[in-house]
């Protein structure tokens, strides 16, 4: 075989390249392999050793004080009833909001924060007599809205007689009736009431518990037992029940007196595990906490 030079020279002309590009690519993949493990190392380390700042903390339900001025205030304005009885609204109805009450009712616990200062004497009289006072639309509006909220609607189209807390002119009995000018209520006190004599009180609840919301809201809980009395020459029948259908007889005690109730008055502490629970809820207008519902829950 002949050998030529230039056969020779091509060949190694050719070699040369492959072996730089192989060694270039063995380069990068030891660069590549080399970050990565460097990646790996420092994610690795990171995790072990760098201190990661502590999660906050979820915001839950804070638990209240059944004393704090609020809850009390709160439970209060449900809880409120004239002649020394609490209106049964809460307590019969299994979910109230503010589309449950009517014009009347949403009258009766809205003047619950009305005060002797809030009338006006008008110089006229009643046909028997009594002086007629003023009760602005606007003290009824701001009242309305400390119960139900900024969106409450009513109408000043409303004729009631209502028990105040005081008295005016040596009377609590006021009669309520539109201000002819529109502006208002005219009210005339024409009589005086003071607490039910019934010894047996159709409704006994007690405050359980009470929470602030995340939101700032607040929500209570009520424990609630229901009385039927039937009395006959001064003796009483009392039965308790732990619902307002009055299905769940609790307890029936006989041959109770006015004396004997008072030596020993019904208290709802020992049903409380079998009584009905009454939750409320208060939700925030004009930084102030105001009804928003509530609903029963019977054991």
């Amino acid at each position: 075989m002949d050998f030529k030079i230039g056969d020779e020279i091509e060949g190694y002309g050719e070699t040369e390249p492959k072996k730089k590009r192989s060694s270039f690519f063995s380069i990068l993949v030891v660069i590549i392999v080399s970050l990565s493990v460097g990646f790996i190392v420092y994610f690795v380390c990171n995790a072990l050793f760098v201190k990661k700042p502590p999660e906050p903390e979820p915001i839950t339900r804070e638990n209240l004080n059944l004393s704090e001025e609020n809850v009390k205030i709160l439970y209060n304005y449900v809880t409120y009833g004239t002649k020394g009885e609490r209106n049964s609204k809460f307590l019969v109805e299994k979910n109230v909001t503010i589309d449950s009450f009517s014009n009347q009712e949403k009258y009766y616990y809205a003047l619950q924060f009305v005060q002797q200062g809030d009338f006006e004497n008008t110089g006229r009289t009643d046909s028997a007599g009594n002086k007629i006072y003023k009760l602005y639309s606007e003290t009824i509006r701001e009242y309305m809205q400390r119960f139900f909220g900024g969106s409450v609607s009513y109408t000043n189209d409303i004729t009631m007689t209502y028990a105040f807390r005081f008295k005016m002119d040596g009377k609590n009995v006021g009669n309520i009736t539109a201000s002819a000018d529109g502006d208002g209520l005219d009210v005339s006190f024409n009589g005086l009431e003071g607490p039910s004599p019934n010894p047996v009180k159709p409704y006994y609840g007690e405050l359980v518990a009470a929470y602030k919301e995340p939101d700032g809201t607040y929500t209570l809980e009520e424990k609630v037992v229901y009385a039927e009395a039937k009395e006959e020459q001064g003796v009483y029948s009392i039965y308790i029940y732990g619902d307002p259908e009055k299905f769940n007889l609790i307890e029936t005690k006989l041959n109770q007196t006015p004396e004997t109730l008072q030596q020993n008055p019904i208290s709802i502490s020992q049903y409380l595990d079998r009584a009905t629970t009454v939750t409320y809820h208060f939700a925030i207008f004009n930084n102030m906490l105001y009804f928003e519902s509530s609903k029963i829950t019977n054991n």
